[in-house]
């Protein structure tokens, strides 16, 4: 596998990942309840407006960005060059989580977990998108399929 197919199939898996959270956003109330009460442990989640906002619209949020990293691998000729930035945002946002979970006093495995993920995450696609630029560029082995 070339590290431009890489990097492709990196984007795709992230976009496939991220899409799971748009049905997340139509779940009955008492099913999120139970997923942070029993399955995470975090208590019960307050049924209050802003909790229900804010559950439902961090699921939209997340799937635009797999609509979008998607739209990416779809047209990946023209939205290349978009790659490394992509990988930066994730690096930034992955600290700012980081910080947002210290700060929200949420579980360690949860904080050790999302925020250097997503930075894991980025300087994974970073450092694979310098091997594809080093050798193999889109517009040299074009279009690349499924």
């Amino acid at each position: 596998m070339t590290a431009e197919r890489l990097l492709f199939r990196l984007l795709q898996l992230n976009a496939g990942i991220l899409l799971f959270a748009l049905p997340c956003a139509l779940l009955p109330f008492a099913w999120m309840d139970a997923v942070h009460r029993d399955m995470l442990g975090l208590g019960e989640l307050a049924n209050v407006p802003l909790t229900r906002y804010m559950a439902r619209s961090l699921s939209l949020v997340y799937g635009m960005h797999g609509i979008v990293l998607l739209g990416v691998t779809l047209n990946w000729e023209r939205y290349r060059a978009a790659v490394p930035f992509l990988a930066k945002l994730h690096i930034a946002i992955g600290a700012a989580m980081l910080a947002v979970d210290v700060d929200a006093g949420l579980p360690w495995w949860w904080a050790a977990s999302e925020g250097p993920g997503l930075m894991s995450y980025g300087l994974l696609v970073l450092a694979v998108n310098r091997l594809a630029s080093a050798g193999n560029t889109a517009s040299r082995i074009g279009p690349i399929q499924g």
